[in-house]
């Protein structure tokens, strides 16, 4: 799923430096292969369709959440004076966003 590019991510989430380019790529290329197997083809059908935004916007997040976690491997974020939060194992508003557009399987 060529959805967004790298400079998309970077303007969605008000990136001015490099630094981290290397690590957005690899979560950007582990979305679009996870996207690949769960949403309909229907989407990336022929000739090409542009993604629908709520799928863009779903991008957006999970590739927001990968990074985020790069500091947290085990599920637990420092958050200042207030002591420590876990990170859930699934962002509600990425599975709502992408509802409409996962594969059906049967059983």
């Amino acid at each position: 799923m060529a959805a967004f590019t790298l400079d998309d991510y970077k303007a969605w989430a008000r990136i001015t430096d490099a630094v981290d380019d290397v690590a957005i790529q690899q979560a950007m290329d582990a979305v679009s292969n996870h996207f690949d197997l769960i949403l309909r083809p229907v989407i990336w059908s022929d000739p090409p369709q542009p993604p629908p935004a709520d799928v863009i916007q779903a991008g957006f997040l999970y590739v927001n959440r990968l990074l985020a976690r790069r500091n947290s491997p085990d599920g637990v974020v420092g958050v200042s004076d207030l002591g420590t939060a876990t990170i859930q194992p699934y962002d509600s508003d990425i599975k709502r966003l992408l509802g409409p557009w996962l594969a059906t399987v049967l059983a």
